[in-house]
């Protein structure tokens, strides 16, 4: 339903707004070192990231792009993920 999605999608940019300025001033989630923190969120995001959240739509969230790909690029992520590629247009859920 298009109510809900959109709800899910404003749910995330919520969420997103406070992951963003947490690491307005850090590398990573806790600090200059990757750690289960980085891990756990940028698991729940490969999703989002590769199938919603299209440029447009992080747009504002320049700090999580830049710790997302940077995360998703090393070597022992790309050992259990693969390569994620980021979301050119939004696929919509479908009906």
């Amino acid at each position: 339903n298009d109510a809900a999605y959109a709800k899910a999608k404003k749910d995330l940019a919520a969420a997103l707004t406070i992951l963003d300025k947490q690491l307005s001033d850090k590398k990573y989630l806790v600090g200059e070192r990757i750690t289960l923190a980085d891990i756990a969120v940028v698991s729940a995001l490969i999703y989002p990231m590769k199938l919603v959240c299209d440029a447009k739509y992080l747009k504002p969230y320049g700090n999580i792009v830049r710790w997302f790909t940077d995360c998703v690029g090393q070597a022992e992520f790309k050992a259990v993920i693969g390569d994620v590629v980021m979301c050119k247009k939004e696929i919509p859920a479908k009906q």
